[in-house]
Order: structure tokens, then sequence, then C-alpha cells
């Protein structure tokens, strides 16, 4: 009797999972870090506070700008009652124009006085608030490169955040598989330390092959509900 067709073998590649969404935290401002409210592990939220600066600079440049735009304010209103009362001295003949269009021009500079302090003041709120460093995504602390008591600065990266909700798998694929994996694929993946299955949609393939082991990698968004339990960095095997 003739032989049966056999159905297409399952290919079983292997991988690890990722974080698909990772980042540095740093000031946007330089300075001497004054308390780290973190530790690596820690899970977070998005806008929760990670560390401080030592602001007590900025709140003595904030101090004193809230004091100029005050000044600044008093001058303008100044300015504008002292245009008032020679336009009606104009009126009244009691004055020159030469004089008038002097107050004109104060009035002008003292409007001009105040938006400037206020700019300035803006500024001064912004550092203090910079003096925070805020956390970009929920997700979990990863690594600390720095410590309380030293110097950073601008940009210099303080943490490694890692998200959780945005787990992806990198696998690797035997080059012959090229023409079979397709973005929008779903792969079942198991995860052996967790004895459990799960489901991941392939979102890119990279297309170049490694020459040593003649595979590809392949990237997939990990889903369903066992994203909670899933970390990045364990391994995974998937099916194709």
């Amino acid at each position: 009797a003739p032989s049966q067709p056999t159905p297409e073998a399952i290919t079983r590649v292997s991988g690890q999972v990722n974080s698909g969404k990772q980042g540095q935290a740093s000031f946007k401002i330089a300075g001497h870090i004054s308390r780290t409210l973190v530790q690596v592990g820690e899970k977070i939220r998005k806008g929760q506070v990670l560390a401080t600066l030592d602001d007590t600079d900025a709140q003595l440049r904030l101090k004193l700008a809230q004091n100029q735009f005050e000044q600044a304010k008093v001058t303008f209103e100044q300015a504008r009652k002292d245009l008032q009362r020679e336009e009606q001295l104009k009126k009244e003949g009691a004055t020159t124009q030469s004089n008038l269009e002097r107050m004109t021009n104060a009035l002008t500079a003292a409007r001009i006085g105040q938006s400037q302090a206020q700019i300035n003041l803006q500024q001064a709120e912004k550092n203090v608030s910079d003096t925070k460093l805020n956390a970009a995504f929920e997700g979990v602390v990863s690594r600390r490169l720095k410590v309380e008591g030293e110097y950073v600065g601008v940009g210099a990266a303080v943490f490694e955040l890692a998200s959780m909700n945005e787990l992806e798998v990198s696998l690797r694929v035997p080059e012959n598989l090229i023409k079979k994996v397709k973005p929008g694929h779903q792969v079942n993946l198991s995860i052996p330390s967790l004895g459990k299955e799960a489901q991941a949609q392939i979102l890119r393939i990279v297309p170049v092959i490694q020459e040593n082991s003649r595979t590809f990698e392949v990237i997939g968004r990990v889903q369903g509900t066992l994203t909670g339990e899933i970390i990045p960095g364990q391994f995974v095997e998937a099916q194709l």
C-alpha cells in the first residue's frame, strides 16, 4: 500500500523573555543626589519619585525669582498709574508731550520687565521640580547606577528601568524557516521554569543570518494573563 504523507514536522526553537520597554532614568539638571527612594527589583508606578537632588540652591533661586516677580508687578502697576496721571495732565495742558512719551516708554519697559520676571520664575519653579527624578513608565528597577551623595551631570543615568507589562520574546529560528515565519503569526510558548504555556504574536523579524548558528532572530509580544508571572530573562521554547 502506498505510504501516507507525513504531516509537516513541528519545529521547536528556543529563546528568552525580554522587556519590551526599557530605559534609563536621569535628572534634567546636575547636582548631588540627596536621597534614593527605590531599590533594585522594586516595582514602580509611572510618575513615582525615584530619587531627589539637593535642592538648597534651587529653592533659594526660586525665592529670589518670586521676589523679583512681585517687585516687577509693583513696578508695572506704578508705571501704569503714572501714565494714566500724565495722560490726564496732558488733557488739561499741564504737562508736555515729551513727558507723556517718557511715561509711555516707562510702562513699556515695566511690562517687558514683568514678562521677563515671570519667565525667570517659571524656570526657577521648573528647576525645583527637576530636582525630583520621576519614573517615565510603570515597571521595575532593574539596576541602580548612582548612590546617595554622588554628583550627577545632566542626563547621567541613575537607574535602569524595565516594563513588566510589555514583554517580548526573542527566538533563534533556523535559516530554512525564514519564509515560513511572518509578522502577525501566533506561536505557542512553553516556559519550563513555570511549567506553563503562553502565546506570542510575532512583531518583527530581523533579516540577518548568524553565521555560526545559521539562525535569525524573531521578536514576538507575549499575550494573555500569564504575563504577570513571566519575567525578563526567562528561557522559553516555541513551536513553529
